[in-house]
């Protein structure tokens, strides 16, 4: 899989170079690059609920073909599912006041998903509605709940979701924005197809009267959860100029409750609070920075409820602690930092350039709330720590988009990572 992944980026990293493929934002301008920032994550990319989703669009307009109602999309799942990217329609400015889109997006580990939607602004440019339907396909890989779980149960299943997603939000200032939302979402879990692990069923159970360490809750069975809550995003980085400087603030408060779905369990329901801190600092001029992240996730289950097990916190993978496989590590809490060192080495544009870079990442996940028997995972514990170190290479496309090949080395050995992102 990593080697496919690889080649992957590789072909499309080619394909930037020959097509010079612009993000939407610097399309606009002339074929010179403006010293005037520009946003480069477009509203019909980037959402900060339910999940946090930063999608890099590319216009495929030329000079003499093209249209403006259709744009590539790269990115759209979360880590695990190799390169992805897709194709979007729009109806741009076509409509006052209302934008509908419809995204059709598949990866390398052939995950699918179709996003339909629709964003109105109301009441002047700063208040924003956004309602849209998502459903999606994928594997993931799992080696069971807790932080002692072991790296030699490694495991596949697949979920089948369908989600409503409303928001309203508002741009407070230039750098604030604050909201609401709610969703309702559909999954169904299964075995996964991964025909060189073990079959998840072999060691795991969906049914309650199982001893508590085989037991996930909601697998093997459909549930259906109504979250809502609320979200602030305070964001001064500014990408104009060679490496990201500013900082990100991103919080999130939320309730989830299953709703009566006759499934076998269907006791779920958590409070959950997430926190995002990140933060660039240039070191002597605008090619040398040291890039902070700090992220925190807490849900406590209400009562005697359960999480189903795709939902929690996790640990492990590309943006979650590299060095170990992705969502390597489960449990009901997270709290994980990332410090990566970045140096400009070659500068073609103020936008353009290839980075190297040096990280050492660190978290761990607590909380079980299957049987309170499972005490030594609940707490928090300096034994618990999971940690990794390595570098890599970057090429910076644009503000938005960017190639990243990187290495991490954790006590599990070393992973490779290759993905179309500019990292945390």
């Amino acid at each position: 899989m990593q080697k496919k992944n690889l080649c992957f980026a590789s072909y499309f990293i080619g394909l930037l170079l020959l097509c010079g493929f612009r993000s939407p934002a610097v399309a606009q301008q002339s074929q010179q690059e403006s010293d005037t920032p520009v946003d480069p994550c477009l509203k019909s990319t980037c959402r900060d609920v339910p999940l946090r989703e930063n999608l890099s669009a590319i216009d495929l307009r030329t000079k003499d073909l093209g249209t403006k109602y259709v744009r590539g999309i790269v990115g759209g799942f979360a880590q695990g599912s190799g390169i992805a990217g897709g194709v979007q329609f729009t109806t741009a400015h076509a409509i006052p006041y209302l934008e509908m889109r419809a995204a059709a997006l598949t990866s390398s580990s052939f995950d699918r998903r179709l996003d339909l939607e629709g964003v109105i602004n109301f009441a002047g440019t700063r208040n924003h509605a956004d309602a849209w339907f998502s459903y999606m396909q994928r594997q993931t890989d799992f080696f069971g709940i807790g932080p002692l779980s072991s790296s030699q149960i490694k495991t596949s299943f697949a979920t089948d979701q369908r989600s409503y997603q409303g928001s309203l939000y508002r741009d407070f200032t230039g750098h604030l924005q604050g909201g609401v939302y709610t969703q309702v979402m559909n999954s169904h879990s299964g075995p996964g197809d991964n025909i060189n692990d073990e079959p998840i069923t072999a060691r795991f159970s969906g049914t309650r009267n199982q001893p508590a360490e085989s037991w996930i809750p909601g697998f093997l069975s459909t549930t259906q959860i109504l979250s809502y809550g609320s979200f602030f995003e305070y964001d001064t980085r500014d990408n104009s100029v060679d490496l990201t400087r500013g900082f990100d603030l991103y919080g999130r408060v939320a309730s989830n409750d299953g709703m009566n779905n006759h499934a076998a369990f269907a006791d779920y329901g958590w409070l959950e609070v997430e926190f995002d801190a990140r933060g660039y600092i240039p070191l002597g001029s605008s090619r040398t920075s040291l890039a902070l992240r700090s992220r925190a996730q807490f849900k406590n289950p209400k009562g005697g409820s359960q999480i189903p097990f795709y939902d929690l916190s996790f640990l492990g993978g590309r943006e979650f602690v590299r060095g170990y496989q992705s969502y390597r590590f489960r449990g009901n809490d997270l709290l994980m930092f990332s410090t990566e060192l970045r140096r400009t080495v070659y500068k073609k544009t103020d936008r353009r350039g290839v980075d190297v870079f040096a990280f050492a990442d660190s978290g761990q996940v607590w909380g079980d709330a299957r049987s309170s028997a499972l005490a030594a995972v609940q707490d928090f514990s300096s034994s618990k720590w999971r940690s990794g170190v390595g570098g890599g290479l970057q090429y910076r496309h644009s503000r938005g988009l960017a190639a990243r090949l990187e290495v991490g080395r954790s006590n599990e050995g070393a992973r490779i990572y290759a993905s179309l992102s500019r990292g945390f």
